[in-house]
């Protein structure tokens, strides 16, 4: 199966021109690669000039935040629907920079569901302590995410560990400590879904990851991917990691 290469853009760039520059040089290694799928989560006001020009498959593209209404009266607001109509097959939803409230993540999930988005959740613990009390922080916001959706939509949602806490301290995990929280993922959706669900649910792990670190944490099991945030801005860090990714 294939590492999945989350990039997501953020406000960034500042242009189409510069957009569709970086695309085109992404595009362009992706095609010589063949255990590598790339998702795209560029600024909205990009995502269908660039999906639409693009004809292949190993790049798809992904909204950065949508709405949790579906329509009406809601001034800068991009419904599911809308996303998916311009091309997003994918939707981030509970990224800690979007300051959604579990209500929102659980409509934003089910909207993801009904108007064929993947969502990609993020789960992560915004503190640590030393009785594990996180644990159950991290197990809240998986339930929370997944409780309107039948199971057998579960199947299709992509998991994102993302640890706000190791960001605002600058600590790097180890591969050990990634490992231990992608397993504990794992189990948590084994409890609520049962072993088969949770098996063929997908996770990634997003957090400082670069060319350096890229192999050793794409060699974790049962990880299928990460997700970049600056490394995916700069075209000749971002086509050497693909590369790293597309060995391992």
């Amino acid at each position: 199966m294939s590492h999945i290469i989350l990039a997501n853009w953020k406000l960034n760039p500042m242009s189409f021109k510069d957009a569709k520059f970086l695309f085109e040089n992404i595009k362009n290694t992706i095609a010589r690669l063949r255990s590598v799928k790339v998702i795209i989560a560029p600024p909205a006001v990009f995502l269908y000039p660039l999906s639409n020009g693009y004809k292949g498959n190993k790049v798809e593209f992904s909204a950065q935040k949508i709405s949790e209404y579906e329509a009406g009266a809601h001034t800068g607001e991009i419904s599911a629907e809308q996303f998916a109509d311009a091309g997003a097959r994918y939707a981030l939803i509970g990224h800690s920079e979007c300051g959604e409230t579990p209500d929102q993540v659980r409509i934003k999930t089910f909207l993801s569901c009904k108007h064929k988005l993947t969502p990609i959740i993020f789960v992560g613990e915004s503190d640590r302590d030393e009785q594990g009390a996180y644990l159950f922080e991290i197990k809240k916001q998986i339930k929370n995410a997944i409780s309107e959706l039948p199971k057998s939509r579960i199947i299709d949602i992509i998991f994102c560990y993302e640890s706000v806490w190791a960001f605002e301290n600058e600590c790097e995990l180890s591969v050990y400590d990634i490992h231990t929280m992608i397993l504990f993922i794992r189990k948590t959706l084994s409890e609520l879904c049962g072993s088969e669900i949770s098996r063929k649910i997908r996770i990634i792990y997003a957090g400082s990851v670069n060319n350096g670190n890229a192999a050793s944490i794409l060699s974790i099991e049962d990880l299928d991917g990460i997700g970049v945030g600056r490394s995916g801005l700069n075209m000749n860090e971002f086509s050497e990691l693909l590369k790293v990714a597309n060995k391992v």
